[in-house]
């Protein structure tokens, strides 16, 4: 690897499978230094393993106190925080929204939306600190239609405009804010409620590189967006699926 991150002392929320997952040892291998957290510790030892850069900080996003101490433990471990990867969310398809309870509604956008305010609210002094940059994963979906997402569709628009106001407000203090939206990605996530490889190609002739994605796919942009490869980029998303939102 060619180290684009060496010495970069980084936070990725979601990081026991996935997304989360592969970049946060692909910015390990970048040379980064890396805490990850999510609610399943086992799945969090998983990530890590092999890599003495990488340590874990077990907690939910939508808890304050829990994010709180995710961001904390970055600075307690390394001296400081320049780099937050939040990909932690949730998803549900084939989703009608007049069947959808208020609970249900609720948990998604405290998941998907406050996670990503509370995490973001809560790293920008020492990312102001650092003139750091803070990563919000979004979606293809905060970017064009799908039938069945309104929920996930919704907080996935809302992880945008967070994005973009918050690159407003910091970028005069050197805070790089972006989005990465990933198209449709073979996660644990994909598989939920349904078999995903039995759909995997149909869903892949619909996309013009005629493959779905993988988490390794998010890597190499994900490692763009923290470097200072991007050093002039800030409130843009970077979508990232085959080319399937350029129809």
């Amino acid at each position: 690897m060619s180290a684009r991150l060496a010495g970069k002392r980084c936070l990725v929320t979601g990081g026991g499978s996935g997304v989360g997952r592969a970049v946060a040892r692909r910015y390990a291998d970048e040379g980064a230094l890396v805490v990850v957290s999510g609610r399943r510790g086992d799945r969090l030892e998983e990530t890590a393993a092999g890599l003495d850069a990488i340590t874990t900080c077990p907690g939910d996003v939508c808890a304050e106190a829990e994010a709180r101490r995710m961001i904390d433990a970055v600075v307690e471990r390394h001296g400081g925080l320049d780099v937050v990867f939040h990909a932690a969310g949730v998803l549900r398809r084939n989703e009608k929204l007049e069947e959808t309870d208020l609970a249900t509604w609720e948990r998604d956008i405290a998941i998907n939306l406050t996670g990503a305010y509370l995490v973001s609210r809560l790293s920008i002094p020492h990312l102001r600190e650092s003139r750091g940059t803070l990563i919000l994963v979004a979606s293809q979906l905060a970017h064009i239609s799908s039938r069945g997402y309104p929920t996930y569709s919704a907080t996935k628009h809302g992880v945008l405009g967070l994005v973009r106001s918050l690159a407003l407000d910091l970028g005069p203090e050197g805070v790089r804010v972006n989005a990465l939206s990933p198209g449709v990605t073979e996660t644990d996530m994909a598989y939920i409620g349904r078999d995903f490889a039995a759909m995997r190609d149909q869903v892949a002739a619909t996309i013009p590189l005629r493959r779905v994605g993988v988490p390794e796919d998010m890597t190499g942009p994900a490692v763009f967006l923290a470097s200072e490869d991007s050093a002039w980029m800030t409130g843009q998303a970077l979508i990232v699926d085959g080319g399937f939102t350029a129809q």
